[in-house]
């Protein structure tokens, strides 16, 4: 049995993972961590995250208060919460499971380092679905990408901070890498932020008289949680390395 703390509980994306990890097996709940003077700071993680009922763990304001109990961290809050969690992570030698976007460059590098200490899964999206359409466009990329222009819509809610969003430029990042004469630089976003929108991804390759569309869309944020949960499972037993949610696809 893995045991987790589960940052941000009152956030649309943690909540649902902290209902999601009670319901498991593998999987304890040992506490959460969220921004200090919150008002869920003290209150156990599952009236927090409006589960209406005590679950036997608490929210803490600092990390550093709860984390010799853990051996993993889900961490899907804020940048500033991220780079804490982070740098407790590695002190304490934890793995970490790291959903949130919106790293700038530098960031991003001391967090793909710290795979080289413990083991950390970087993931933009965790729906395994998504995983698998991000499979398929590394292979249209690679048979496409002489032919076709390719261009990725991404749209969100209007709370979305970070445009284009993660997944986006990690679907980007998988067809410049299988395309024979496609670079990065040569994919063109779009990106909608408006109302309570869901989450939706729209790659579309274009040719001359013709054009294909790949979709995925997630009308319920709890594909991502259960794909968390799933992650933190496969993350269990691993040693010190960079992981992907792409490495649970059979």
């Amino acid at each position: 049995m893995v045991k987790v703390v589960i940052t941000a509980p009152r956030g649309n994306m943690d909540k649902l993972i902290v209902q999601e990890a009670w319901k498991r097996d593998d999987m304890k709940i040992v506490g959460g961590v969220g921004t200090p003077g919150r008002d869920y700071i003290g209150k156990d993680i599952g009236m927090a995250a409006g589960m209406g009922r005590e679950i036997g763990a608490l929210v803490y304001d600092d990390i550093e208060k709860i984390i010799d109990e853990c051996d993993m961290v889900l961490d899907f809050s804020t940048v500033e919460l991220s780079m804490k969690v982070l740098k407790s992570c590695l002190a304490h030698n934890k793995a970490l499971i790291c959903g949130t976007t919106g790293f700038d460059g530098e960031q991003t590098k001391r967090l793909f380092a710290a795979g080289e200490k413990i083991p950390v899964m970087k993931a933009a999206s965790t729906s395994y679905v998504m995983m698998v359409m991000k499979r398929i466009l590394g292979e249209a990329a690679a048979m496409l990408g002489e032919k076709c222009t390719i261009e990725i819509i991404d749209m969100h809610s209007e709370t979305k901070v970070d445009a284009p969003s993660g997944t986006a430029i990690e679907l980007a990042e998988e067809m410049a890498e299988a395309s024979r004469d496609k670079d990065f630089e040569d994919i063109t976003f779009h990106s909608v932020r408006a109302g309570n929108t869901p989450s939706t991804h729209r790659v579309i390759f274009g040719g001359m008289g013709e054009k294909m569309e790949i979709s995925h869309d997630a009308y319920d944020w709890r594909c991502y949680a259960l794909g968390a949960c799933d992650g933190a499972a496969f993350m269990a037993d691993k040693g010190p390395g960079l992981y992907a949610m792409e490495d649970l696809l059979k």
